[in-house]
């Protein structure tokens, strides 16, 4: 199992979302984060690869959920610790190592160029606060493209 910390940031509405470069999902944009490594809390993770990624010492907020995502192509269980990172409004990204873009709700909801799972985290750990756990099923069709069931 593959444990990985992804940070929900927030500035005047909007959610921070980067364009995957490598791994699975390239090409779409999602939350920013990657894995824990040893010896590491989810905290430090987080606020370690937001500071890589975007060039942001953010502060850690809080565990808003977890979750099991299941590549089922792969045979692989991702553990995803979703995480929610205080921005102070006058910070700016100084050093990005990936294109991002800020997301309304509504474009974050209905646009088809976002990793789907993201979008559920947010929806449901962010935006409704009702959940803490999620089971998550990735399969690929035949044309090679990612879906969820």
């Amino acid at each position: 199992m593959v444990n990985v910390v992804i940070g929900v940031i927030v500035k005047e509405e909007k959610v921070l979302l980067v364009k995957r470069e490598r791994g699975d999902f390239i090409g779409l944009f999602a939350l920013p984060g990657g894995k824990v490594e040893e010896s590491e809390h989810i905290d430090e993770a987080i606020c370690r690869e937001v500071k890589e990624e975007l060039g942001l010492k953010l502060t850690f907020a809080k565990l808003l959920g977890t979750a099991t995502e299941v590549m089922h192509d792969k045979e692989e269980t991702t553990m995803l610790y979703c995480c929610e990172m205080k921005m102070n409004i006058k910070q700016n990204i100084t050093n990005p190592e990936f294109q991002y873009k800020w997301f309304s709700k509504e474009e974050l909801i209905h646009s088809k160029e976002i990793v789907e799972s993201d979008k559920v985290m947010v929806q449901k750990f962010f935006y409704e606060r009702k959940e803490n756990y999620l089971k998550l099923d990735c399969d690929k069709n035949e044309e090679g493209q990612y879906y969820w069931r």
